[in-house]
């Protein structure tokens, strides 16, 4: 009985990847690589499932020439049902966890998932010696090892130093695959449990069909409805923000010093003050009044009221006025401090009552410090709640003679109450630097028309906005890919955004 049990576990660790010394070491590598080589070439798709120490349970397709379908299923990394798909024109990840979804041109890392293919190229560059046989049922396996001392990126998606792996020369497929790093310290196990090869898999496991309720990766997160009183689930708010009165602060951070100098000598200021502008936009509303309250509150869209400090005093002027359609209106906010204040990071919240206007989109908020002169004095306002801007998908496929539209998603910042603009501008697709000079962007493609909508707009702090890039494709357009960048401009700032790709396919004859 013990002896029985011991020619199982030594056929059972026979069977475990890993590079081993033991057995057969004379097979021919030449034979092998041809062999093998010659039926993995045979292989037009197959589907497996297997455990990786790293990612857990996968799902994991692969059409000729590069379709990838992967799917995780019990893993610590990405909720179950995350899935990442790349076919003939476009690549998506679907975030289980966030039941939302990105649009690209590719995903670089996703091939790298290709354990079969790894093997294959290793094999193909004849890197790989014969170690060991293992008999598995009617199949010889032979164990290789893979050396890349003293480390590489070239087989796997991160770095490693070995590669070990089962060889099925008879299917061309490769099993159990172990990777080290350095060369005596195990990194990765990956398990096949099952490989099913030339199934016929359909087009449409490669494609993406949105689950019910998901939605792009760029919803806004802001916890601000859109016109008062209105219930917008997909929190687009852009129409109510371009066509309602609306109102924010603007102007430089709210930095009250606390003295003056005159010449080398500082001296306190007797009445320390600082202001900021509060601007309203009546836009289309009928004539009315405006009627401003500004208070203290604990923090970023907080409403409730809280007492001032003792030393502290805010007031709005006007704070009170009869507003006509299609005007703008500034009121100043000031606040004075007592000397040898010490104010940090105090908000204060501006709510507009506008007679006539329930949509109107008024409030907005404002942080105040003191400025005693000490290097970390008001420390907290240069932490700015600062505008950003976000492709909602990376990729947009059209058709030679068709039109198509993406959203470019906007969420101004503290203060950013002003005008927006926003250009497309050409962009080489591959891209390792920036910004990018005048001189190394590619001329304005011929037969390609972009609009942005809108392109140049009043904005408000703390708001979220939808733009459509909207690109029409004449017939004569070569299909391939046509980069572009966001040029984006707001009151506090700006930024050029990475390269969003126009992939022109093939249109129907």
């Amino acid at each position: 009985m013990i002896c029985l049990c011991l020619v199982l576990l030594l056929v059972t660790a026979s069977f475990i990847a890993g590079c081993t010394e033991s057995g057969q070491k004379n097979p021919d590598a030449g034979e092998l690589k041809n062999k093998y080589l010659e039926n993995a070439g045979k292989i037009e798709d197959y589907q497996s499932e297997y455990h990786s120490k790293k990612d857990g349970l996968i799902f994991f397709d692969w059409k000729k020439p590069s379709e990838y379908r992967m799917e995780y299923r019990d893993s610590t990394k990405n909720a179950p049902g995350t899935l990442l798909l790349m076919n003939k024109t476009t690549a998506v990840r679907y975030d289980a966890e966030e039941n939302t979804y990105r649009i690209m041109p590719e995903i670089a890392y996703l091939p790298r998932h290709d354990y079969q293919n790894m093997i294959r190229r290793a094999v193909r560059d004849e890197k790989f010696t014969i170690t060991d046989t293992v008999q598995a049922d009617e199949r010889m396996l032979y164990n290789i090892e893979i050396l890349t001392e003293p480390w590489s990126d070239k087989y796997t998606d991160y770095i490693s130093s070995k590669i070990c792996a089962q060889i099925d020369p008879q299917s061309g497929l490769a099993w159990n695959i172990t990777t080290y790093y350095p060369s005596d310290t195990l990194n990765d196990i990956i398990e096949y449990k099952k490989i099913e090869v030339n199934t016929g898999i359909p087009e449409e496991r490669f494609s993406f069909s949105p689950p019910s309720g998901s939605g792009l990766g760029c919803e806004s997160k802001s916890p601000l409805s859109c016109a008062a009183g209105k219930n917008d689930s997909d929190r687009d708010c852009t129409e109510d923000l371009l066509t309602q009165p609306i109102g924010g602060f603007s102007g430089n951070r709210f930095l009250i010093a606390l003295y003056n100098y005159d010449r080398a000598e500082r001296i306190s200021d007797p009445d320390p003050s600082g202001s900021v502008n509060y601007t309203f936009y009546s836009r289309n509303m009928e004539p009315g009044i405006v009627k401003y309250e500004i208070c203290r509150v604990a923090g970023l869209y907080e409403a409730t009221p809280l007492p001032l400090p003792r030393n502290f005093t805010v007031a709005v002027e006007p704070r009170e006025f009869a507003a006509e359609p299609g005007k703008i209106y500034t009121s100043e906010v000031t606040v004075h401090l007592q000397p040898e204040s010490e104010i940090d990071n105090l908000w204060l919240y501006l709510h507009a009552d506008v007679e006539g206007a329930p949509g109107a989109v008024t409030d907005d908020w404002v942080r105040v410090s003191a400025d005693d002169g000490t290097p970390m004095s008001g420390a907290g306002l240069w932490h700015f709640y600062q505008g950003k801007g976000e492709y909602c998908q990376d990729l947009l496929v059209v058709s030679q003679g068709e039109s198509g539209h993406a959203q470019f998603h906007i969420s101004t910042g503290e203060l950013d109450t002003g005008t927006v603009t926003m250009k497309l501008k050409t962009v080489p697709c591959s891209l390792d630097h920036g910004p990018v000079g005048e001189d190394e962007r590619p001329p304005w493609p011929e037969g390609i028309d972009v609009s942005v909508k809108p392109e140049r707009f009043t904005a408000r702090s703390f708001a979220d906005y939808y733009i459509d890039m909207i690109f029409s494709v004449d017939s004569t357009v070569k299909p391939g890919d046509y980069c572009f960048s966001v040029q984006l401009r707001t009151p506090t700032g700006g930024f050029d955004y990475s390269a969003f790709t126009l992939r022109v396919i093939r249109g129907e004859k």
